[in-house]
Formats: C-alpha cells, structure tokens, sequence
C-alpha cells in the first residue's frame, strides 16, 4: 500500500506508522550520537583505540532516551560503591528514574557488580557527560556525594539543578566551605550543617540549605528504643572508629598513634568486648599505619591483648551500619560516625588532641555537650569506669537533644529524603 492511498484509506494507521518511523529515526540518530558500548550487565573492558579517538561512554543497559532522569553522581575512584550504597534504595524509593555516573572504570565495575539491575555508565572525561547531556530528553537534577574535582565536567550544564548530599558530616573543616556555592541546593541531614555555614562568616550566593534528615540512619534510630545498657543481654559491646590522618597535617584529627594501646588496655575490662573499623583511607598519608589492621592482629595472636576472644578488626570494606546497631559503646575522633553513633543513644567517648592547631566548621552545639571528650589514654579509662562501670552516663539526655539538632529525627523518621525526591520529580515533570 503506497503512502498516499494508506493516507487516503486509513489515516489512523498512516500517521501511527509515521510517528513509530520518526520516533526510531530519532533513537537511531541519538544512538549514533552517544557512541556508546552497551555492556549488558559484563565488566568494563577497555577498547583498544587509536590515541587521537576520545573514549566513548560506557553504558550498562539501555536509556530511554526520552525520559526525564535524576543523576547520582560519583566522581571517586576506589571508594564510590561504599558512598552509592548509602543512597541508591532511596533513590529507587523515590518512583524517579535515575542514572548512577562515575568517572572510572574500577568504580564501573564495583556498581555494576552490585547493583546489576540499576543504569549505569561510565563517563570518563567532560566529552562524555556533554554527549549524555545532549542525548537525554532532560536532566532534571545532579546529586554529589563529595566534592571531587570532576563534579565540574556537570556544574555548568545549567539547565539541570545541582543539589549536594555528600556521604556524612561532620565538624571537619571539609563540612563548610566556600566551594559549595557552585550547587544550586545543598541537602543537610539537621540543623547543624545548616549552623555551621552561618558560623563560616562567608555569603552562600543563592546556595539554599534544606533539611531531610539522613535516611540511612532510620533502622538505627528503632534500635536504640531500647536503654544501651539492656542491649545484648546486658554486654557491653564497644565499637571503635579511629578516622584516617587526613589529606593535610592541619586536617589530622585522629587517635590512629595510639590506637593499640587504647585496645590492649580495654581488652582487661571485664564484659567489655571490641570491634576495631579503620577508616577506608588509613595510611594514604602517614605510610606509618597502612599496617595497622594487621599489627592489631599480631598482637591479639601474640596473647598481649589480654582476653584476646573479645577483640575483633572489621574489614575497611564492611558496612558501618551495621556494626554501630550492634554496639552499645563508642569511640570516636572528629568525623562523620559521630553524628551515625549518635543514632543509637549509646556513650560515645571522643578522641580530640590537646594543644593541636587544627581547623574546625563549627557548629551551635560542641562536642563536649554530648560526647564524652578524651586526650589521652589515662582520661578515657577515667571515664570509662565512671560512665559504664559504674553506670554515670550523665550525657544521656544530652544526647537527645544533639541527635535532633545534628540528624533530625523527625525528618529522619518521615522519610524527608525520598519526599524531597518526590516532589522534586513532580515538580519538574
């Protein structure tokens, strides 16, 4: 049937089939605009390309082209599945199509592996994300969960919005500066974020603050229902989560030097049992303590642990949630676990060195007034004795008041995150 007489004799069915023609043109020519490699769910391989060809992307499944999408950036290299692990169940929650970008293949193959299901692709320079700009229908919002110095090759696509949810927070200095002007919304899981911005003393520049809460944490919150001392059959269960030494020697605020010795004197402590988590990036800097998991082993095996059975060193890679729902003790140095340890209600004893120079984002509530701060070895067992042994747990209620200011709870237990999402979606459809 020609053109004209399926026109003249059916119109429905010829401008039906001028419209499927018209729509697989635009695929066919997207497709060949992207360049891409579909992977269908395999491991990353590297092409071999002459030096003059640019990568192409690198996708594990299919777009739909003429969709609206979310994008759950990741700029890091060894440690993005840990930080995508935090978000991607709340961004499935959400009902919005997402597509989760990294920049290198090790971190493409990590997500890959775990999230097979998810679309993910592999962007390695700014020609990359420009042609995934260009071949989508619209990128409604980039969410970032660090500032890595590839979050740019996105910034200036300035018809998308750019919101910041990190992977934590803290009263590290890296919590509050002037970078974060480039974002359009930077999404704070309380109060105190907020605070410590208004404490920096610097203009946002139209950066709006808004409060969600942090969803990870909401299993955490239902665990601590229960008063720490009556956990676990009345042990006493002690995590401990020294930070790394810090990119700059200005940014060291950890307890990694004497590490060792806080463990060999706790391990004589009757009912007490510890878990030891380094941070993921321990020995990046001082070369010192890239050891440091195995010289705990040594020691333990050597039996100058004491009750060597109640020492236990936790993967780099394994979860934190879990292990802080299944403790009831904690320390810590200044870091992002702090505000986590706060959702279980339990002690926390933090380590802050004395008479150090170092820079902090400051926020309306100190430490001090919730944790129980420590310099040295000889004043955390002090306190050790007096909170938990002798049952003085006299920032109880303080306690509470800094979960709700730091993580706010209630935002936290109405599930802000994945409304904010929501609305965010509507809004723009």
């Amino acid at each position: 049937m020609s053109k004209l007489t399926k026109l003249v004799k059916n119109p429905t069915l010829f401008f039906s089939d001028s419209i499927k023609k018209r729509k697989q043109q635009l695929i066919n020519k997207s497709q060949e605009i992207l360049n891409v490699s579909i992977t269908k769910n395999e491991p990353s391989v590297k092409p071999s390309v002459k030096p003059s060809v640019k990568p192409s992307l690198l996708i594990n499944t299919e777009i739909n082209l003429f969709s609206k999408y979310f994008i759950l950036h990741t700029g890091e290299k060894q440690f993005s599945l840990s930080h995508i692990k935090m978000w991607y169940e709340y961004f499935c929650q959400s009902g919005f199509s997402f597509i989760i970008v990294t920049r290198y293949g090790e971190a493409y193959d990590d997500i890959l592996s775990e999230y097979p299901e998810a679309t993910i692709v592999l962007a390695k320079n700014k020609e990359d994300i420009d042609i995934l700009f260009r071949s989508v229908a619209s990128i409604e919002a980039c969410f970032y969960m660090s500032n890595t110095g590839n979050n740019s090759h996105l910034l200036y696509h300035v018809d998308s919005k750019h919101i910041f949810i990190g992977h934590g927070d803290s009263d590290k200095s890296a919590s509050a500066h002037k970078y974060f002007r480039v974002y359009d919304e930077n999404w704070t899981a309380g109060q105190a974020h907020i605070d410590r911005f208004k404490n920096a003393g610097f203009e946002l520049n139209g950066l709006k603050q808004v409060k969600v809460g942090r969803p990870t944490l909401i299993n955490t919150i239902k665990s601590s229902e229960v008063y720490w001392k009556d956990r676990f059959n009345g042990c006493y269960k002690l995590l401990y989560l020294p930070t790394w030494e810090g990119a700059y020697k200005e940014q060291d605020y950890s307890s990694l030097s004497i590490v060792t010795n806080v463990i060999a004197e706790i391990s004589n402590i009757t009912n007490i049992s510890t878990s030891v988590k380094l941070h993921p990036f321990t020995g990046r800097r001082a070369l010192q303590f890239n050891n440091l998991e195995k010289d705990i082993l040594d020691l333990r095996h050597e039996g100058e642990l004491g009750a060597t059975d109640s020492i236990t060193v936790i993967s780099k890679s394994d979860s934190l949630l879990h292990h802080i729902q299944s403790s009831n003790i904690f320390i810590c140095d200044i870091s992002a676990v702090v505000s986590e340890c706060l959702a279980a209600n339990a002690p926390i004893f933090l380590y802050i060195p004395k008479d150090k120079d170092f820079n902090l984002s400051k926020s309306n509530m100190p430490y001090s007034e919730y944790c129980y701060v420590f310099s040295s070895l000889p004043q955390l067992l002090e306190l050790i004795v007096t909170v938990i042994l002798d049952g003085n747990d006299f920032l109880f209620n303080k306690r509470r008041i800094a979960a709700e200011y730091i993580i706010s709870v209630e935002e936290t237990m109405n599930n802000s995150f994945v409304k904010k999402l929501q609305e965010l979606g509507v809004n723009n459809a």
